[in-house]
């Protein structure tokens, strides 16, 4: 499947299932705030009226529609993100670095320790002669 395709059904799913949702909550409230507002009588001697539920034309239709446009802007808009960037040029590839340079610390240590080296070789005394040392 085209990674394009993935992405729509999977950001598609992810609104459209919030936006039911919250679709569904709203509608419940609509139905509540229409079924507070039903006076229960038309008149005060008048016997009371039942009060009907009012939200049946808002029932399915809501969540629905909310899913739905929620879906078609997934789609506008990851095919918009698709085009632009599909059109982007590349970038030229990065230059290759270079042997590094030694740091200064590690050539300054280096030079400690050739030093320090010499002086000890320096300060060596030489073993007593003897006949399996000495020049012939």
């Amino acid at each position: 499947m085209h990674p394009l395709l993935k992405r729509i059904l999977l950001n598609g799913t992810i609104a459209a299932s919030l936006l039911a949702v919250l679709g569904f909550g709203l509608t419940e409230l609509a139905r509540m705030w229409l079924v507070a507002q039903t006076p229960a009588r038309a008149q005060p001697g008048a016997p009371a009226v039942e009060a009907t539920d009012g939200g049946d034309a808002l029932g399915p239709r809501v969540p629905l529609s909310m899913a739905a446009w929620g879906v078609g802007f997934v789609v506008v808009a990851e095919l918009f993100l698709w085009f632009v960037l599909k059109r982007r040029p590349t970038p030229p590839p990065a230059p290759q670095p270079g042997p590094a340079a030694p740091d200064p610390a590690e050539v300054l240590l280096e030079q400690l320790m050739l030093e320090a080296e010499s002086k000890q070789a320096l300060a060596t005394t030489p073993s007593p002669a003897s006949s399996e040392n000495t020049k012939a």
